[in-house]
């Protein structure tokens, strides 16, 4: 059972992030080439077996992790993309271009099961950023992030 003082709590901290600002941009930009870089640059089978398999598999959660980051970053980053349509559109095209790429570089090759998972990725992140642009506001634990923007006054 959750108690009356669990809800009203304070967070401990609270930070407010810009939308559609230049910073945000920024990230948007360094983290599409970071998942390009990733996904297009194949690693070679010596150079995989270095690393144990904690290593590798945790660099592939990490290129999972990014496809969602990337596709949560987009509405906040850009004003146009605020629809689940765009969204969609969005996760195709992205995703397209990856696997489309990947068919041109020796090493990679292309599938409809990746292209899938990526495309599911990316719409996630796209719809959980879509649900943070209405109310403005992410809590986790004792943090509390606020997005706020020129378009709107911020909820209070």
């Amino acid at each position: 059972m959750v108690s009356d003082a669990n809800l009203n709590h304070t967070p401990a901290a609270i930070v407010t992030v810009r939308m559609f600002s230049l910073p945000v941009r920024g990230l948007w930009f360094l983290l599409l080439a970071f998942t390009l870089a990733i996904e297009l640059v194949p690693l070679s089978v010596a150079f995989e077996a270095q690393f144990s398999s904690l290593v590798f598999h945790s660099y592939e959660a990490a290129k999972l992790v990014a496809f969602v980051v990337f596709g949560f970053l987009t509405p906040i980053a850009w004003w146009r993309y605020k629809s689940l349509g765009i969204g969609v559109l969005f996760a195709i095209v992205t995703a397209a271009i990856v696997e489309l790429g990947q068919s041109f570089i020796p090493g990679h090759r292309t599938s409809i099961f990746e292209l899938a998972v990526k495309l599911v990725l990316l719409f996630v992140g796209f719809a959980a950023a879509l649900d943070i642009r209405k109310y403005q506001e992410f809590t986790i634990g004792p943090l509390c992030i606020r997005f706020s923007s020129r378009y709107w006054s911020s909820l209070s």
